[in-house]
């Protein structure tokens, strides 16, 4: 394997991150999704403490992070966050980047934020919301904030934010070996794990990089049923055409 400092998937939310974490986690990589490590007992996708004590680091200037003491990357926010990015480059030197993208299809990427989002919303409005609950979904739009523009999802905002921070990526790592860049989620299926053993050059006759790209969507099945049921119910209007 290469020689790496750090590795941070730096795509955006519903582009594979967790997926995206799973993969270079069997790889040997043990990484954080939204605080969560690879590996880690427990069930769920994220770690509300971790990601919120990322969060204060963040914002007081200090990106020597806690979690990065503990794992080798981290997956969606914080970085996906450019600021964070750049200053990420620059606290640790010699790191991998991965983005993985949805050009094959913004509106179906689009689609998926929006039942996302506004479902995690609609969950932490019912009763049943426990606090750290909606601590966690409070950490979530303060970085969507300095992701997208707007904490709560618009369409337009989130299209042109899209298209901006791809445009933003090329640019910060033009020239550079050190960015895997896959344009379209769905090419993961055929050819996501032999292009991260390239990627990190992984050689010989490893079996791990013949072995199928893991697929997680199970943690957004609780929010999508409460966007969608609100969606039935018509207490809320898609803005993306979900029907």
């Amino acid at each position: 394997m290469r020689e790496f400092n750090k590795l941070f998937i730096v795509a955006l939310p519903r582009c594979a991150t967790v997926s995206m974490s799973q993969a270079v986690g069997m790889l040997g990589i043990p990484t954080a999704h939204l605080g969560k490590i690879y590996g880690e007992p427990g069930s769920g996708h994220s770690h509300p403490a971790r990601l919120e004590r990322m969060l204060q680091q963040i914002e007081a200037g200090d990106y020597q992070l806690d979690v990065l003491g503990q794992c080798r990357g981290l997956a969606d926010y914080p970085a996906c966050c450019l600021s964070v990015i750049q200053r990420l480059n620059q606290q640790y030197p010699g790191s991998l980047f991965i983005n993985v993208g949805r050009q094959h299809s913004i509106q179906r990427w689009l689609q998926s934020v929006e039942s996302q989002f506004v479902g995690l919303e609609l969950l932490n409005a019912g009763r049943e919301a426990l606090p750290e609950e909606k601590r966690f979904v409070e950490v979530m739009r303060r970085f969507r904030v300095m992701t997208f523009g707007a904490e709560n999802f618009d369409a337009r905002v989130y299209a042109k934010a899209y298209d901006q921070y791809q445009q933003a990526i090329q640019d910060h790592f033009a020239g550079s070996d050190n960015l895997l860049n896959i344009s379209d989620a769905s090419e993961l299926a055929t050819s996501g794990m032999p292009r991260l053993c390239q990627f990190l050059k992984i050689t010989g006759s490893s079996e791990i990089c013949n072995v199928a790209f893991p697929y997680s969507n199970e943690h957004s099945s609780k929010p999508r049923a409460a966007f969608l049921s609100a969606l039935r119910q018509g207490k809320i209007i898609s803005q993306t055409g979900i029907g």
